[in-house]
């Protein structure tokens, strides 16, 4: 699972190459400087999300390369394929996360204002990011490239509907252990109800493909 996960992050470096890295430190500096406290309110939601929209590009080669193709003559389960992809999305959502606090944690510094203020977008851009990649794993196992695109930006759209209402907000900003609680159990439940709608959607196409090889050489 290591070698798959490492593949990922191959990936990830090439598509994300240094040019592109530039533009992201100067755009989120540019924002820090222009719009210190609207702008890192925002950084705060959308940072974490950004490194899950990561996940069609991967979709993308590997579709590209023939990757699922190769798979099946690996000495892996099933389980270590569907796995090695969370385990990836977990790490890519870990370090945009961490990379969104410090940025934030900077521009409270600069402009002297409450880092608190900025921490229930947080918390909201972090969860969202856990929830993209609760619908994105199962798309690209169950559509192609581009559908998978149009599904993470349905998540978004209704994610954009939610945050409108100001009630995420409110939810976060609660002093309630038990409210708390029940977001970390929710969250984990939804964690686990996709893994397994991952693993079941990708054990059953592999299982067609090898049944329409079967058929073929027959």
């Amino acid at each position: 699972m290591t070698g798959l996960v490492s593949k990922d992050f191959i990936v990830f470096k090439k598509r994300f190459g240094p040019l592109y890295r530039i533009a992201c430190v100067a755009l989120l500096l540019l924002v820090i400087l222009l719009f210190p406290g609207e702008g890192t309110g925002y950084i705060a939601l959308c940072l974490p999300m950004i490194g899950e929209a990561f996940l069609t590009e991967i979709v993308k080669v590997d579709e590209q390369s023939d990757w699922k193709d190769y798979l099946p003559v690996l000495p892996i389960t099933n389980r270590d394929i569907v796995l090695s992809r969370y385990v990836f999305c977990g790490l890519l959502l870990a370090a945009a996360s961490l990379t969104s606090f410090a940025v934030c944690a900077v521009s409270a510094a600069i402009h002297s204002f409450a880092l608190a203020d900025v921490m229930p977008n947080y918390i909201l851009g972090v969860w969202f990011g856990v929830l993209m990649m609760c619908v994105s794993i199962p798309s690209g196992y169950f559509f192609k490239n581009e559908i998978c695109t149009g599904a993470m930006m349905w998540c978004l759209l209704l994610l954009g509907i939610g945050r409108s209402t100001g009630a995420d907000l409110k939810l976060v900003s609660t002093a309630s252990p038990m409210v708390h609680l029940s977001f970390l159990l929710i969250t984990v439940v939804m964690l686990c109800v996709s893994y397994l709608v991952s693993l079941w959607i990708y054990t059953t196409k592999r299982l067609q493909k090898m049944k329409m090889r079967a058929a073929r050489r027959a």
